[in-house]
């Protein structure tokens, strides 16, 4: 048992991993349907450093979480068989792909159907990523966690922490959008904001049922309530902005408060996730 902030590296990573890759789904809409000239593109080629810089925080949250950076390499022994090991990979693997697609399209060496492509397969990669991260969670020694809803809850922060900083990264590029791209924003916010709020909230009320020796699962996190308040109403906020912000071109210091206001809704679930540890015997 715990607070959840002796997992503080974890939810760094689980709050920014998934916004830097879910950001490409955004961009992937941006170039389908933005259809941006070869400068705009440029642009917007160039700011993908963003999400890109913050996929690479988030490992680096997960790092400082070992107890030596030299174990990372022990963690993928466990392909295969071990859940973290699953989504430590999957993670690298949709890294590693985004940095090949970013290289390639700096150096102008992608053409309109390879990008579609490239951006198409970057999207359902990190939506994979997401499922391995709530699966990462899911083990009968810890029936707190061990549930689906680990798994919809990674989701739905992907899809609002993943919108909010695609579409900044479109706004930070001034790359300009149809006129319904505000309401496909806004829509992608909620419902990540949805999704991960339902699957925190059920989590939050199937504990009554889980004990051990110590006690109740209930009583683990007294805040659990406010902590899901909290993300929830900063996820309505966000997708707020982000579509006030689309009436400005999506307007870079609206979109980056966005950007904010839903990483930090997202990490304290997160937190409250983490302080929800039980395990069968302790």
């Amino acid at each position: 048992m715990g607070t959840g902030f002796e997992h503080t590296a974890l939810a760094v990573f689980t709050t920014l991993a998934p916004m830097g890759a879910g950001a490409f789904i955004a961009l992937a809409y941006a170039f389908a349907v933005g259809k941006p000239d070869e400068e705009a593109a440029r642009r917007l080629d160039r700011w993908t450093a963003l999400p890109l810089a913050v996929l690479a925080a988030g490992f680096v949250g997960a790092f400082t979480h070992l107890a030596s950076p030299l174990n990372a390499f022990g963690v993928f022994a466990g392909v295969g068989s071990s859940p973290l090991s699953n989504e430590v990979l999957a993670g690298v693997v949709f890294a590693a792909l985004a940095v090949v697609y970013w290289v390639l399209a700096l150096a102008g060496k992608l053409s309109a159907g390879a990008r579609t492509g490239l951006l198409a397969v970057l999207s359902a990669l990190a939506v994979v990523f997401a499922v391995f991260c709530g699966l990462a969670y899911m083990m009968y020694t810890i029936p707190t966690w061990n549930t689906p809803l680990s798994i919809v809850q990674m989701v739905g922060y992907l899809l609002a922490g993943g919108t909010v900083l695609g579409f900044c990264t479109v706004g930070c590029a001034r790359t300009a959008l149809p006129k319904g791209a505000g309401a496909v924003a806004l829509a992608l916010v909620l419902a990540g904001a949805v999704l991960g709020a339902a699957g925190f909230g059920a989590q939050i009320a199937g504990l009554e049922g889980l004990r051990n020796i110590w006690g109740s699962a209930a009583d683990l996190v007294p805040a659990a309530g406010a902590l899901l308040g909290a993300f929830a109403a900063c996820g309505v906020v966000g997708g707020a902005l982000t579509y006030a912000s689309s009436k400005r071109a999506f307007s870079p210091a609206l979109m980056a408060t966005a950007c904010v206001i839903v990483a930090v809704g997202i990490f304290v679930a997160r937190i409250g996730f983490y302080g929800l540890y039980m395990g069968i015997a302790l």
